[in-house]
């Protein structure tokens, strides 16, 4: 109020009492504050958002943080779910609340003094302490935080002062390392000078970054003696790390200057005489100026002095100068360590061109010469010049070597689809070779590329004998890698062929019947094109040809190739020789086991339709004594019973039996497989047509038996049933026939069905079911047989007059007709055919055989009619004869007519081109043929006439072979003309 009424002017004061005008303004203001409160003690718990402790601790106590956070939230947050005005004084309900909140607050403090107690306990450093005290900030100051936490400040002067004690040891030990081995312990890589700075440097850093902090705590304690000496101990630190800069600075600056004076005079480079190397001559006291001043600049820490200051103003320059000379001096005595005794000849002259170049270097050029830099730079490029065509020819070389090692680990052939169970695989073969051929055709040309660019990089002359040197050592890589890649190849079949060795198969043959023979595929059999030899000699010759399709590097060593150099190595051959020798062993092991299975050859040998034949005439195959026994007559027939064929079809079973048994496969030396499946299952096959055909063979007959009778039964009924008229002969024949037809197989017909049930009840056991409509026709037809044999009794009674005058007429036929052939048998043996000068004896003979052939008709029917009458009647053995003399007359005449056309063109044979031996020959066969013709013929004209012809010409023969004599002349064949009375004219066209 005085201030408002001004000086020199009474202050009017209230005269009303403040409590009664201010009363309402006063509760709000103490609202405004109740409020103020809860918004800082809400601004501090919410920082607890972020905080996050580390430590061992670290994780549990921060999640007791955010719980502790969670919960504070819900607390807050139930001043948002009020309705009420905060600010209204007059309203109670606010302050209920915020009289809880206190609550729960202080039990908050409490915890979180606990949390943060804990955290400072898990503190190991200054450094984490003092992070911990600057993350809490004003927790701090909450009245019940400060009371738990107030005891942990004397704590952190311990701390600070023991890591003051720990900062001088280290200085204490940095000093004691300096006096006993002349040097400090300092950074990596950097400088002595710079080094032993930097680590005073932080060594403050150490000290000076957690002290900042110490100075930053405001608390009772940091007034008492504990704080004060830790202050003390921080300043006399500082002191000794501000003298151990000062005493290796000025050992650094006594002797630079004097090493930056003497260092520079010195030549560019030094070389050994002894091994010819050459070095860059740059002090490291130099190299080590340089990076002290570099370092030092960088720090600005220190004063530099001039020597080092002129001698760093240089430093690009200097430093252009040694990295040039290292390059140089690197790539210089590579090429002098690295060039091959077979190279030096090729690069010599170069190298003594570079040494002429070098000797500036190493006796007059120092560091501070003028002209320095250009004779580096020409100097450089000569011998990178001269290194990269070195390098680039020994790369050339390496690629050599890796190229020829392209199929040195990678057999020509292997097993399917990389897996060692599997056969070696050859379905692609001649896909494989012809992808590796041309794989090896491409890098002979590519090696051959390379070599000439060795040529060019080495500067040589290509006639020159120190190039064909070098090319014979290219050569001998070429060499060395086909080696390899054959070795690689047999030995790969070797390893997997080696009988000491448990390996998966590797090779297979099928053995297969393929009949008469039981065959390998492929062959195992020695000399057999194509066969098993022959395929591994051919993936042999396969690997070796590898070596022919690189053409010689050394073409003057006069070969064109390199197999011939492999085929002559001997660790190769022996290698080849011992594959070999196993193939040889391993085939003869599997022909021994195909000839195990040639006591099962009989089975696809013999024929099986003969043998059934003579099984069902004689029950056996007849043996080769039992054929000459009976010569003369036909061996007698004695039909097999169902015993026999019980006993055959048992054979076969069991022998089927045996060959289940043999094994699908079989394997030799482990190495080599013989698939037996399609061998084993053509024999069972085999076998089983055997068994089936004695099994079908009954069926068939059960089947066909009934079938034949039911068909009979069938006609013969039908037959009998129709009846027979007097004078019908047609209808008496018919019936005359079923009724002799029923006479015929009576016998056999009532004997049949208890063998054939038999024959059924066998089949049974064999599997062998017969259809229901059999077993029906077994159980109807015997009596149904029956029933036809009462019907043809009776038919045969009610025929029988009819039978009677038949049978009078047969007899009367049969008579005239044998009076008739006796007759012509008498006119049959005067035919002209059986004369030799008969003109046309084919026209009789085929007149005599239509006449011979219409009276054997006529015969026939009588023959068929006396049998059904049952009549007896002659042979007729006049016609008979005729018949045979007709087929003996033509056989005749054709060769009558052979032999006459010989002779007839032999006749118009001119002289000198008559061919004795050959026609004597043709007439002995004549006269053999003629001699074997039928002995009846003999006795007649036409026989003696062709044989006496044959004779004639056998004896005129002769003489013209003696006419033929080179000794005959024409006196004699005058003589010839006059004895035989007969001319002719001696010319060489006509003669």
């Amino acid at each position: 109020m005085k201030s408002y009424f001004g000086e020199g002017k009474d202050a009017r004061e209230w005269e009303f009492a403040p409590k009664l005008v201010f009363a309402r303004y006063d509760k709000f203001t103490e609202r405004v504050e109740t409020i103020l409160e809860l918004m800082e003690t809400a601004m501090e718990f919410l920082k607890l958002e972020k905080i996050e402790l580390g430590g061992i601790k670290g994780k549990q106590l921060s999640t007791q943080v955010v719980q502790l956070f969670d919960e504070f939230n819900a607390v807050y947050n139930t001043f948002t779910t009020r309705s009420y005005d905060p600010l209204d004084p007059s309203n109670p309900e606010f302050l209920e609340d915020y009289a809880r909140f206190q609550e729960k607050i202080g039990d908050f403090d409490r915890r979180l003094a606990t949390i943060i107690c804990q955290g400072f306990d898990d503190c190991a450093t200054t450094e984490s302490v003092f992070k911990l005290l600057d993350i809490m900030g004003s927790l701090l100051d909450r009245e019940l935080i400060k009371n738990d936490f107030e005891c942990k400040y004397p704590t952190v002067i311990q701390m600070m002062s023991n890591e003051l004690d720990i900062a001088k040891a280290i200085y204490d030990e940095q000093v004691a390392l300096k006096k006993e081995r002349g040097k400090a312990r300092m950074h990596k890589n950097m400088p002595k000078v710079a080094g032993g700075l930097r680590w005073a440097h932080e060594l403050r850093e150490r000290i000076s970054v957690p002290m900042k902090d110490f100075k930053h705590i405001e608390h009772s304690c940091m007034q008492g003696e504990d704080a004060k000496l830790v202050y003390t101990k921080y300043e006399e630190m500082l002191q000794l790390l501000n003298g151990w800069n000062d005493e290796v600075y000025s050992e650094w600056t006594a002797g630079v200057t004097e090493a930056c004076s003497f260092n520079m005079s010195q030549p560019l480079i030094v070389r050994n005489e002894e091994t010819k190397l050459i070095t860059v001559n740059f002090d490291p006291q130099l190299t080590a100026v340089l990076r002290e001043v570099k370092y030092l600049d960088e720090s600005k820490e220190q004063e530099i002095p001039e020597s080092a200051k002129g001698m760093f103003a240089k430093n690009d320059t200097l430093w252009r100068f040694v990295t040039n000379l290292d390059l140089t001096v690197h790539l210089y005595n590579k090429v002098r360590n690295t060039i091959l005794e077979v190279e030096f000849p090729l690069v010599e002259g170069q190298l003594q061109d570079i040494d002429v170049q070098l000797e500036q270097a190493e006796k007059s050029l120092n560091w501070e010469s003028d002209g320095v830099w250009d004779y580096i730079q020409k100097t450089r490029d000569q011998v990178i010049d001269l290194e990269s065509r070195v390098q680039k020819a020994k790369d050339n070389v390496e690629e050599i070597k890796k190229l020829m090692s392209t199929w040195s680990k990678i057999p020509l052939f292997e097993r399917k689809e990389d897996k060692h169970e599997t056969l070696l695989n050859l379905d692609d073969r001649k896909e494989r070779l012809e992808k590796r051929y041309s794989n090896i055709k491409d890098i002979g040309n590519k090696i051959h590329e390379l070599l000439k660019n060795n040529l060019d990089f080495f500067k040589a002359n290509a006639n020159t004998d120190i190039w064909k040197a070098y090319v014979d050592y290219v050569d001998e890589m070429v060499v060395d890698g086909f080696f390899n890649t054959i070795h690689c190849s047999i030995k790969f079949v070797l390893d997997n062929t080696d009988p000491k060795v448990e390996v998966d198969p590797l090779f297979e043959a099928q053995l297969e019947l393929q009949v008469p023979e039981m065959v390998f595929i492929p062959s195992l059999d020695y000399g057999v094109a194509d066969g098993f030899y022959d395929l591994v000699d051919g993936l042999v010759g396969d690997i070796y040809k590898q070596a022919s399709l690189i053409p010689r590097l050394a073409a003057h060593s006069g070969q064109e190739n390199y197999q011939p150099d492999l085929e002559e190595m001997e660790e190769l051959s022996d290698m080849r020789s011992e594959l070999m020798d196993r193939i040889n062993n391993i085939m003869n092991k599997a022909i021994e086991y195909r000839n195990s299975f040639d006591n099962y050859a009989y089975l696809w040998v013999d024929d099986r339709n003969e043998f059934m034949r003579q099984f069902l005439l004689y029950n056996h195959v007849l043996t080769q004594e039992e054929i000459e026994a009976h010569a003369d007559d036909s061996v007698p027939e004695n039909p097999p019973t169902l015993k026999q064929f019980k006993e055959q079809i048992d054979t076969y079973e069991k022998i089927y039996e045996e060959a289940e048994q043999i094994q699908p496969t079989r394997l030799f030396e482990s190495w080599f497989r013989v698939n037996s499946k399609p061998f084993k299952q053509a024999l069972l096959n085999t076998i089983k047509r055997w068994s089936y055909m004695f099994k079908q063979h009954l069926i068939d007959h059960v089947t066909n038996s009934l079938k034949e009778l039911t068909d009979f039964i069938k006609t013969t009924d039908g037959g009998l049933e129709k009846p027979v008229e007097e004078g019908d002969y047609d209808g008496l024949v018919i019936c005359m026939g079923y009724l002799l037809a029923v006479k015929d197989r009576q016998a056999t017909t009532d004997e049949m069905f208890e063998p054939l049930k038999q024959t059924i009840e066998l089949l049974k056991t064999y599997d062998q079911e017969m259809p229901e409509e059999v077993h029906l026709q077994l159980q109807e037809l015997p009596e149904q047989w029956k029933n036809t044999k009462k019907i043809a009794i009776t038919v045969k009674q009610q025929v029988a007059p009819l039978q009677a005058t038949e049978v009078a007429n047969i007899r009367r036929k049969t008579a005239t007709f044998d009076v008739n052939q006796h007759k012509f048998r008498e006119q049959f043996r005067t035919i002209p055919p059986f004369r030799y000068n008969c003109e046309n004896p084919y026209e009789s003979i085929d007149t005599y055989h239509l006449e011979i052939a219409e009276m054997e008709k006529e015969m026939a029917k009588l023959l068929d009619a006396a049998g059904l009458f049952e009549v007896n009647v002659p042979d007729f053995k006049q016609l008979k004869q005729c018949r045979k003399e007709i087929k003996l007359l033509k056989t005749l005449w054709d060769y009558i007519v052979m032999v006459r056309s010989s002779f007839e063109d032999w006749k118009t044979t001119p002289w000198k081109e008559i061919n004795v031996e050959q026609m004597d020959m043709d007439c002995k066969k004549f006269a053999k043929d003629i001699r074997q013709l039928d002995k009846e013929m003999r006795a007649w004209d036409s026989y003696t006439g062709v044989e006496d012809s044959v004779k004639n010409m056998l004896t005129s023969l002769r003489a013209v072979s003696e006419l033929q004599n080179d000794a005959i002349r024409e006196r004699h064949w005058q003589q010839l003309m006059a004895a035989t009375k007969v001319r002719f004219v001696m010319d060489n066209k006509n003669f």
